[in-house]
């Protein structure tokens, strides 16, 4: 158990690191909320991300049933806290 979570713990940390790397966006996004929009589609991306690697490791046996499901349960919360920030911050664009 111990080592599962040492080892989402080190993907987790790899993603953060990379994730700016990787996600460098061309267009610019309106002053005002940029930083605040580009922060909440990065965390949603470690989210989402942290999700498949709670999947992958259930599904090789590395997660027992009731550490997936808290694991799985809590994470996709957050990514849907995520989404309703970043629909949140789309809205307040348009207008």
């Amino acid at each position: 158990m111990a080592y599962v979570l040492i080892a989402l713990l080190s993907v987790f940390l790899v993603a953060l690191v990379a994730w700016p790397l990787l996600t460098r966006s061309s267009a610019p996004l309106p002053a005002g909320y940029a930083d605040d929009r580009r922060a909440v589609d990065e965390e949603l991306g470690w989210s989402l991300d942290a999700i498949r690697e709670i999947e992958m490791d259930h599904r090789a046996g590395s997660l027992s049933d009731e550490d997936f499901e808290a694991l799985d349960r809590d994470e996709r919360a957050r990514a849907v806290e995520l989404m309703r920030r970043r629909d949140a911050l789309a809205v307040g664009d348009d207008g």
